[in-house]
């Protein structure tokens, strides 16, 4: 284990340190909500780093508020999560799924790319600087509930942040989700659609099919039921953000018996939506549209994510002229994809945009990434962080658009 450094990473340190704790995260099973030893591992690096490691548990799952300050100034904070999904077929797998193997030069393992190499990547980064930076304050927010129900995990930071108040939620934040596409460095989100879940149960009478006179077919209620929502016409969002859709994700009528009309049919579907809708506005939508004096039924809703957006302003700035800078392209701002924790630490108070290595094939099996984005990764994050927090390196960094009310 290491200890405060005396001096700091030169670049080529660097990407080794960031591959050795990204192997290093990726042995630990953290199938969501276990963190199975990573966030222990993580608490005694950042401390012998000289953060203050306060942790936040709720419902079981474990989150942690590292923190350092190193002078008057705002706020940076670096938000992941250590839960991954399950590795799937075992026998489908080039190597074990959380042995970090390195092969051809990319290392393997569930949760390489979403996202302990982007935790690992900024680790790395911040001890690469730790003995220059001499203004404002770095921060982690790490979770280990962000694959599954999210109930408990970053909301639970952001609850306790919060509570404390204003002074103590981060100026800026950087969430490491893989945003990148085809090349690392080509994608950075800006925002995110919301998400709403619905879960609709139709009421029918039970009976014989030679009988129908008798029953009440709540099958035939969900056909009519779902034809009415895949007829709403939705917008086609705005210059910043995808538009609307609504997709049906579930028809379930029970226990099949043909010759049976079922009593009850479930219909379950999930909206995407634009800024130009609201969860409210959108369950009224619903609910209308569902209202029937021939079919009754009732209606549960789940997982609502709110949408957020960020301009492409000067925090942006500083990312897009730091991935150029590092990897010679400049990126496409988007807000597509689906939710993430940005949604939980958006605020007035708090921008958020997110950056980290290539998803093309996060949640799959042989889940990998490449030791040159990973240390690549790890520059850019370096250079995000000399340009909040280090006085005499912005000389070196040359972001000519950054104005000095963004980095002190």
């Amino acid at each position: 284990m290491t200890s405060v450094r005396d001096t700091e990473l030169n670049d080529v340190s660097l990407k080794e340190k960031a591959i050795e704790l990204t192997q290093n995260l990726v042995r630990f099973p953290s199938i969501t909500p276990d963190d199975a030893g990573s966030f222990d591992y993580i608490c005694r690096y950042l401390e012998q780093l000289g953060f203050t490691c306060k942790e936040v548990t709720r419902q079981g799952v474990r989150n942690l508020i590292a923190s350092k300050s190193f002078g008057a100034g705002k706020t940076f904070a670096f938000a992941g999560h250590l839960d991954v999904v399950p590795a799937g077929p075992l026998e489908l797998w080039t190597s074990p799924p959380f042995a970090a193997e390195i092969i051809s030069e990319r290392v393997y393992g569930r949760g390489v790319a979403d996202m302990k190499g982007g935790i690992a990547c900024f680790i790395a980064a911040v001890e690469s600087l730790l003995t220059r930076c001499d203004t404002g304050t770095l921060m982690l927010l790490i979770t280990c509930d962000e694959e599954g129900e999210a109930e408990h995990g970053t909301a639970s930071i952001m609850d306790t942040l919060n509570a404390l108040g204003d002074e103590h939620l981060p100026d800026y934040c950087l969430v490491g989700e893989p945003s990148s596409k085809a090349r690392l460095g080509d994608t950075v989100k800006i925002g995110r659609r919301g998400s709403l879940s619905g879960h609709v149960r139709v009421f029918g009478q039970q009976g014989h099919v030679a009988y129908p006179h008798n029953c009440q077919n709540a099958a035939h209620g969900a056909i009519v039921l779902s034809r009415r929502l895949v007829a709403l016409q939705w917008d086609s969002g705005t210059v910043t953000m995808p538009g609307t859709s609504l997709q049906i994700t579930q028809l379930n009528s029970g226990e099949f018996v043909d010759n049976t009309v079922p009593g009850t049919t479930d219909i379950c579907f999930n909206i995407r939506y634009s800024s130009r809708h609201t969860e409210q506005s959108l369950k009224k939508l619903i609910s209308d549209t569902l209202h029937s004096d021939e079919i009754r039924c009732e209606i549960e809703w789940q997982r609502p994510c709110a949408p957020y957006f960020n301009e492409a302003n000067k925090f942006v700035d500083t990312l897009n002229l730091a991935i150029e800078n590092t990897v010679g392209i400049r990126p496409i701002l988007t807000t597509d994809g689906g939710t993430s924790d940005g949604r939980f630490i958006a605020s007035a108070r708090t921008e958020v945009i997110e950056f980290g290595l290539r998803n093309e094939n996060i949640h799959q099996v042989n889940e990998s990434a490449s030791l040159s984005d990973i240390g690549d990764l790890a520059l850019i994050y370096k250079h995000m962080i000399a340009a909040f927090c280090v006085s005499d390196m912005r000389a070196n960094i040359p972001f000519e658009s950054i104005d000095e009310a963004l980095i002190l």
